[in-house]
């Protein structure tokens, strides 16, 4: 199956995932960004690691496959995934089929005052700052 993420979170899959190292720095992040500081590297590992917290929590039911790089537009950070279940993420007896991840991500914390175009909770709300969607192959 596969399903989408939104999210108003800006979730940008920098690549940035070590150690700050000054003599690595001038370069580019993975979506084209200028490192030339500690506050250049901060800001994308930050952009990073609220990407490695999505990844993560849709792990805790699935392992997501042929992931989709989250691409911004109009504010919202959307990416594409895939897992082999159908009924991966639901609750038995309960109508929405993402009942289960809706409550896996709920409360839990993200970075801002990142790219966000708008003030958002610092925290994921289901159908507030994040979305799941099937779609249709």
């Amino acid at each position: 199956m596969k399903y989408m993420c939104k999210t108003l979170f800006d979730c940008s899959p920098t690549g940035i995932t070590g150690h700050f190292r000054i003599g690595q720095i001038p370069f580019e992040d993975q979506v084209g960004q200028a490192i030339n500081s500690i506050n250049d590297w901060n800001r994308a590992r930050n952009q990073q690691r609220n990407f490695e917290t999505l990844i993560q929590i849709i792990s805790l039911r699935s392992q997501p496959e042929r992931i989709q790089a989250p691409r911004c537009d109009k504010g919202v950070w959307s990416f594409s995934f895939e897992v082999e279940a159908e009924s991966t993420f639901g609750i038995s007896g309960n109508h929405d089929p993402f009942a289960a991840l809706h409550q896996d991500c709920n409360g839990v914390p993200m970075l801002t005052g990142l790219d966000e175009q708008e003030v958002v909770e610092t925290v994921l709300r289901p159908d507030q700052n994040i979305w799941f969607e099937t779609v249709n192959n």
